[in-house]
């Protein structure tokens, strides 16, 4: 059984098309596939969970109907919601599965491990995201920095304080105390056992009271999840720093479908370099970085620049981007692409922008547009640095370096053999390998 997130067709988040294809995979080995999905557009607030059924591909997919905001703050906070579990408990005490595969934990949170251990199903984690170490999910700080310090009750607390002034300075006086104390003083904030003159720095005792209670509510389900598997290099990594152990994670990168119709993509010649940008119109995907650096060419040879994506509730910045395309007329805006259109437009493309000023998780639109033989460029990152090897399959240039990204972009546009060159270099796992790895190493705990 693999635990997906929405599973609704045509699947578009990275998390679902994974698991489709890992269904597939497991379905050609003669194993049959459940999904358990989550749907939260239902409009009761009161905080229940239905579930429903359905198919898709022959795989039975079972959805937990609820309301998003009935679900509580702190399930969110702790990465645990009982409720949740319960309703997991129940389609896993009825369909009996050998073995239970969690592509994410974030609507289903780690009580869906609680459950499943409890009725004696091993647990295999696909760390598609940082959720289980990491509460914003996805180790960066509230400024959109990378975090490098870890999952820690004094790093969190700063981290969740720090776009207040008053919080910074909390957290730089009180982060000299020891953690015991901050803890104690944490829990006791609301009964006036926190000293008075010390009640002002209320919000930072509130995430350290918070992030004890998720820290101890983890900690013992993180030691329950059989294997995890981490697509990346960095993500093996960030497990292995905060709570899993050797035993435990494994590096796997993420395999790719040898008969996808990506395969099939055919270059439509140009005249001129293209590039092309698909993602989540949002900061931390750095399309603002790639405007600037493509409006500022200093010989731009009538290259071109296509972005599709959507607002995807960033307003302000979705009017920024737009103002910054509307300076350039060899910018054009695609909107929201459909997956069956991807082809074309890799096809029409020379290199895949990634421009992310996170450390993504092995994006699958990176995947896609190498399986089409389209070279990437794209920020020297964690989750992209294992699959686009700078000078092979791509160029690599510094997160978040506008000036470092103008210079390969011209690389590019002044070299235009270099796409026959790099289209070459790409070579990917299969999920066939992908799926029979994870299930040997399955076995081999088992003996």
């Amino acid at each position: 059984m693999l635990c997906a997130r929405k599973f609704k067709s045509p699947l578009v988040g990275g998390v679902d098309v994974y698991a489709e294809r890992m269904g597939r995979a497991l379905m050609k080995l003669g194993h049959s596939v459940s999904i358990i999905a989550v749907d939260s557009t239902a409009v009761n607030q009161n905080g229940t969970i239905a579930v429903s059924e359905d198919t898709h591909e022959a795989m039975n997919v079972f959805r937990l109907q609820f309301a998003f905001n009935g679900r509580p703050k702190e399930a969110f906070d702790n990465a645990y919601d009982p409720e949740m579990g319960s309703a997991i408990h129940r389609i896993l005490q009825q369909q009996k599965p050998d073995l239970f595969i969690v592509l994410n934990f974030y609507i289903t949170t780690l009580a869906a491990v609680k459950v499943a251990k409890a009725l004696h199903i091993p647990v295999i984690h696909i760390a598609t995201d940082f959720l289980p170490v990491c509460r914003r999910a996805t180790l960066m700080h509230e400024n959109g920095t990378p975090c490098h310090d870890g999952e820690s009750i004094k790093s969190c607390a700063t981290c969740f304080v720090s776009h207040h002034v008053l919080g910074r300075v909390a957290a730089s006086v009180l982060n000299q105390l020891p953690e015991a104390r901050l803890v104690a003083w944490g829990g006791k904030r609301d009964s006036g056992g926190v000293l008075l003159p010390l009640r002002v720095f209320n919000p930072y005792w509130k995430q350290v009271a918070i992030m004890a209670q998720r820290l101890q509510t983890l900690q013992p389900l993180r030691e329950q999840i059989d294997l995890v598997f981490a697509p990346t290099q960095y993500t093996r990594n960030a497990f292995l720093e905060n709570g899993f152990s050797l035993e435990q994670v494994h590096f796997l990168p993420f395999g790719v479908e040898e008969d996808h119709p990506l395969t099939q993509v055919s270059s439509v010649p140009a005249p001129h370099i293209r590039f092309l940008f698909i993602g989540r119109l949002q900061p931390y995907k750095g399309a603002h970085l790639l405007l600037e650096a493509f409006n500022n060419l200093a010989s731009a040879q009538n290259a071109t620049l296509t972005i599709y994506g959507t607002a995807d509730g960033y307003e302000e910045y979705y009017e920024q981007l737009q103002a910054m395309m509307a300076l350039n007329k060899r910018v054009h805006f695609g909107g929201k692409i459909a997956p069956d259109e991807l082809g074309q437009a890799f096809a029409e493309a020379d290199y895949f922008i990634l421009p992310s000023t996170w450390h993504e998780n092995s994006p699958l639109i990176v995947l896609d547009a190498l399986q089409s033989k389209t070279p990437v460029i794209a920020s020297d990152i964690g989750g992209v640095r294992d699959i686009v090897q700078d000078g092979i399959n791509g160029l690599l240039f510094p997160m978040g370096d506008v000036q470092a990204l103008q210079r390969v972009l011209q690389k590019a546009i002044d070299q235009p053999s270099l796409v026959e060159q790099f289209q070459g270099g790409v070579h990917l796992p299969s999920i066939d390998s992908y799926v029979g790895t994870m299930l040997q190493r399955f076995e081999d705990i088992r003996v």
